[in-house]
């Protein structure tokens, strides 16, 4: 049997001279700790951000991941980096965990 998670859905905005983003991220709590189960972008203008992209954390920096199958069938992942929206959108994303961390241990 499967145990039910609640989700915490959270959305943000970014607004820029181009236009805007918006990103809209779904966290979950996993043994006391925060995690993030989707990821969704969008924005009216091409931001060059992946529209589904995942999070990563390693020694202490976050990337978002981007996936795609190339031509010949392979998954491919990549890390977003050299984006100017990707790292305001990473700070925006680990603030809003800090956030919730902070809510949960209040309640315990």
């Amino acid at each position: 049997m499967t145990k039910k998670r609640d989700i915490i859905h959270k959305r943000f905005q970014i607004d820029k001279s181009e236009g805007s983003i918006e990103v809209q991220v779904d966290f979950f709590l996993e043994d006391g700790v925060v995690k993030i189960s989707n990821i969704h972008i969008h924005g009216n203008f091409d931001s060059g951000l992946p529209s589904s992209p995942t999070f990563e954390r390693v020694n202490n920096i976050a990337f978002l991941i981007s996936h795609y199958t190339n031509i010949v069938g392979k998954k491919i992942m990549e890390r977003v980096v050299g984006n100017k929206y990707a790292d305001e959108i990473v700070e925006q994303i680990l603030k809003l965990m800090d956030e919730l961390e902070s809510s949960l241990s209040d309640i315990e």
